[in-house]
Protein backbone atom coordinates (compact mmCIF):
# COMPACT_ATOMS: atom_id res chain seq x y z
CA UNK A 1 0.00 0.00 0.00
CA UNK A 2 3.11 2.18 0.45
CA UNK A 3 3.65 2.12 -3.33
CA UNK A 4 0.30 3.31 -4.11
CA UNK A 5 0.41 6.23 -1.33
CA UNK A 6 3.94 7.42 -2.94
CA UNK A 7 2.19 7.10 -6.15
CA UNK A 8 -0.83 9.11 -5.59
CA UNK A 9 1.05 11.57 -4.04
CA UNK A 10 2.64 12.11 -6.93
CA UNK A 11 0.20 11.66 -9.55
CA UNK A 12 1.32 13.13 -12.72
CA UNK A 13 1.92 11.18 -16.41
CA UNK A 14 5.83 10.16 -16.38
CA UNK A 15 6.38 10.41 -19.54
CA UNK A 16 9.84 9.77 -19.79
CA UNK A 17 11.02 7.48 -16.98
CA UNK A 18 14.15 8.28 -14.67
CA UNK A 19 16.16 5.99 -12.29
CA UNK A 20 14.22 6.64 -9.63
CA UNK A 21 10.77 6.25 -11.36
CA UNK A 22 11.82 2.79 -12.79
CA UNK A 23 13.16 1.71 -9.16
CA UNK A 24 9.50 2.16 -8.03
CA UNK A 25 7.92 0.68 -11.04
CA UNK A 26 10.37 -2.53 -10.31
CA UNK A 27 8.98 -2.28 -6.89
CA UNK A 28 5.48 -2.50 -8.05
CA UNK A 29 6.07 -5.63 -10.01
CA UNK A 30 7.38 -7.21 -6.68
CA UNK A 31 4.73 -5.77 -4.40
CA UNK A 32 1.62 -8.29 -3.24
CA UNK A 33 -0.79 -9.37 -6.03
CA UNK A 34 -3.21 -7.03 -4.51
CA UNK A 35 -1.50 -4.11 -4.42
CA UNK A 36 -0.28 -4.77 -7.98
CA UNK A 37 -3.86 -5.62 -8.80
CA UNK A 38 -5.35 -2.52 -7.37
CA UNK A 39 -2.73 -0.64 -9.65
CA UNK A 40 -3.47 -1.95 -12.59
CA UNK A 41 -7.38 -1.64 -12.22
CA UNK A 42 -6.73 2.35 -12.32
CA UNK A 43 -5.50 1.68 -16.41
CA UNK A 44 -8.45 -0.50 -17.17
CA UNK A 45 -12.08 1.07 -18.25
CA UNK A 46 -15.09 -1.43 -18.56
CA UNK A 47 -17.43 0.18 -20.49
CA UNK A 48 -21.15 -1.17 -20.52
CA UNK A 49 -22.36 -1.08 -23.94
CA UNK A 50 -22.44 -4.09 -26.55
CA UNK A 51 -19.39 -3.51 -28.71
CA UNK A 52 -16.98 -2.09 -26.73
CA UNK A 53 -16.27 -3.72 -23.84
CA UNK A 54 -12.55 -2.25 -21.96
CA UNK A 55 -10.37 0.11 -23.23
CA UNK A 56 -6.67 -0.16 -21.79
CA UNK A 57 -4.39 2.59 -21.33
CA UNK A 58 -0.51 1.46 -20.97
CA UNK A 59 2.03 4.16 -19.90
CA UNK A 60 5.47 4.05 -19.99
CA UNK A 61 5.54 3.59 -16.23
CA UNK A 62 2.96 0.79 -16.31
CA UNK A 63 5.02 -0.72 -19.42
CA UNK A 64 8.47 -1.40 -16.79
CA UNK A 65 6.03 -2.65 -14.15
CA UNK A 66 4.01 -5.24 -16.73
CA UNK A 67 7.58 -6.60 -17.90
CA UNK A 68 8.61 -7.08 -14.42
CA UNK A 69 5.92 -8.95 -13.02
CA UNK A 70 6.36 -11.01 -15.99
CA UNK A 71 9.83 -11.48 -15.00
CA UNK A 72 8.60 -12.12 -11.18
CA UNK A 73 6.42 -14.75 -13.21
CA UNK A 74 8.91 -17.11 -14.67
CA UNK A 75 11.34 -16.60 -11.32
CA UNK A 76 13.58 -14.26 -12.60
CA UNK A 77 14.00 -11.89 -9.33
CA UNK A 78 17.00 -10.40 -10.36
CA UNK A 79 15.53 -8.40 -13.24
CA UNK A 80 14.04 -6.40 -10.71
CA UNK A 81 16.89 -5.91 -7.79
CA UNK A 82 18.72 -3.69 -10.89
CA UNK A 83 18.26 -0.97 -13.55
CA UNK A 84 20.61 -1.93 -16.09
CA UNK A 85 18.34 -5.16 -17.27
CA UNK A 86 15.09 -2.89 -16.60
CA UNK A 87 16.42 0.05 -18.78
CA UNK A 88 17.66 -2.24 -22.03
CA UNK A 89 14.11 -4.08 -21.47
CA UNK A 90 12.16 -1.03 -21.60
CA UNK A 91 14.17 0.87 -24.64
CA UNK A 92 12.35 0.55 -27.36
CA UNK A 93 8.70 1.38 -26.14
CA UNK A 94 10.53 4.10 -23.09
CA UNK A 95 8.56 7.30 -23.92
CA UNK A 96 5.43 5.66 -26.19
CA UNK A 97 1.78 5.44 -24.75
CA UNK A 98 -0.77 2.33 -25.89
CA UNK A 99 -3.96 2.26 -25.79
CA UNK A 100 -5.90 -0.53 -26.42
CA UNK A 101 -9.33 -1.48 -27.24
CA UNK A 102 -11.15 -4.52 -26.86
CA UNK A 103 -14.75 -5.02 -29.35
CA UNK A 104 -16.72 -8.39 -29.23
CA UNK A 105 -19.35 -8.98 -31.81
CA UNK A 106 -22.44 -10.23 -31.56
CA UNK A 107 -22.13 -14.23 -32.14
CA UNK A 108 -24.84 -14.28 -34.71
CA UNK A 109 -22.65 -11.80 -36.58
CA UNK A 110 -22.03 -12.54 -40.51
CA UNK A 111 -18.44 -10.71 -40.57
CA UNK A 112 -16.10 -11.90 -42.85
CA UNK A 113 -13.52 -9.48 -41.85
CA UNK A 114 -13.63 -6.76 -38.80
CA UNK A 115 -15.72 -3.51 -39.69
CA UNK A 116 -12.39 -0.23 -39.83
CA UNK A 117 -13.17 0.25 -36.04
CA UNK A 118 -10.56 3.19 -35.10
CA UNK A 119 -9.15 4.58 -32.11
CA UNK A 120 -9.96 8.12 -31.44
CA UNK A 121 -8.54 11.29 -28.58
CA UNK A 122 -10.33 13.93 -27.70
CA UNK A 123 -8.02 17.31 -28.22
CA UNK A 124 -6.60 19.59 -25.88
CA UNK A 125 -8.82 22.25 -25.92
CA UNK A 126 -12.24 20.34 -26.77
CA UNK A 127 -14.15 17.49 -26.78
CA UNK A 128 -13.95 17.03 -30.98
CA UNK A 129 -12.75 13.61 -31.16
CA UNK A 130 -9.22 12.83 -33.42
CA UNK A 131 -8.43 9.82 -35.21
CA UNK A 132 -5.49 8.32 -34.27
CA UNK A 133 -3.34 5.29 -35.72
CA UNK A 134 -4.91 2.56 -35.13
CA UNK A 135 -4.33 -1.24 -35.58
CA UNK A 136 -6.73 -4.20 -36.06
CA UNK A 137 -6.22 -7.63 -34.69
CA UNK A 138 -9.30 -10.18 -35.65
CA UNK A 139 -10.20 -12.80 -33.22
CA UNK A 140 -11.64 -15.88 -34.12
CA UNK A 141 -13.23 -18.44 -31.90
CA UNK A 142 -11.49 -22.02 -31.80
CA UNK A 143 -11.36 -24.14 -35.69
CA UNK A 144 -14.37 -26.51 -35.67
CA UNK A 145 -14.51 -29.84 -37.75
CA UNK A 146 -16.84 -30.37 -40.46
CA UNK A 147 -18.99 -33.09 -41.31
CA UNK A 148 -16.47 -34.05 -43.58
CA UNK A 149 -13.75 -33.82 -40.94
CA UNK A 150 -12.08 -30.69 -42.85
CA UNK A 151 -10.96 -28.21 -39.65
CA UNK A 152 -12.66 -24.78 -40.71
CA UNK A 153 -11.44 -21.63 -39.23
CA UNK A 154 -13.71 -20.62 -36.46
CA UNK A 155 -15.98 -17.89 -36.39
CA UNK A 156 -15.05 -13.65 -35.87
CA UNK A 157 -15.73 -13.08 -32.22
CA UNK A 158 -14.28 -9.63 -31.79
CA UNK A 159 -11.02 -7.60 -32.46
CA UNK A 160 -8.62 -6.15 -30.85
CA UNK A 161 -7.34 -2.35 -31.50
CA UNK A 162 -4.30 -0.71 -30.28
CA UNK A 163 -2.26 2.35 -31.20
CA UNK A 164 0.96 3.39 -29.43
CA UNK A 165 2.48 7.26 -29.91
CA UNK A 166 4.78 9.35 -27.98
CA UNK A 167 3.50 9.77 -23.99
CA UNK A 168 4.23 13.44 -24.47
CA UNK A 169 1.92 14.24 -26.78
CA UNK A 170 -1.21 13.42 -24.31
CA UNK A 171 0.08 15.28 -21.35
CA UNK A 172 -1.67 15.57 -17.67
CA UNK A 173 -4.95 16.21 -18.91
CA UNK A 174 -8.59 14.75 -19.06
CA UNK A 175 -8.85 13.67 -22.27
CA UNK A 176 -11.97 11.16 -24.30
CA UNK A 177 -10.85 8.32 -25.16
CA UNK A 178 -13.14 6.64 -27.66
CA UNK A 179 -13.85 3.79 -30.43
CA UNK A 180 -15.20 5.35 -33.83
CA UNK A 181 -16.68 3.58 -36.67
CA UNK A 182 -17.02 5.66 -39.96
CA UNK A 183 -16.49 8.51 -37.30
CA UNK A 184 -19.46 8.03 -35.19
CA UNK A 185 -18.61 7.21 -31.32
CA UNK A 186 -19.60 3.74 -30.58
CA UNK A 187 -17.96 3.36 -26.87
CA UNK A 188 -15.96 6.19 -25.28
CA UNK A 189 -14.67 6.42 -21.68
CA UNK A 190 -12.86 9.86 -19.97
CA UNK A 191 -9.28 9.39 -19.19
CA UNK A 192 -7.65 11.89 -16.58
CA UNK A 193 -3.88 11.14 -17.54
CA UNK A 194 -3.20 13.26 -14.72
CA UNK A 195 -4.25 11.05 -12.40
CA UNK A 196 -1.98 8.14 -14.08
CA UNK A 197 1.72 7.59 -13.76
Amino acid sequence: MRLLAAAAAGSLLISSLGGAEMERALALARARDAERQQFHHRYLYELPGPVVTQIEVVTPFRRLVIIGEDHVARGDWMFTRGLREAEEAIKPMRDIMTIRATIRFNPLNTFIQSPPYTLALSARASDQLEPIGTNLTPQFSNEFKAPDGKKLTGSLIGATLESSFGAGLVGPAARTVAVTLEGKDVGHVRVDFSQLE
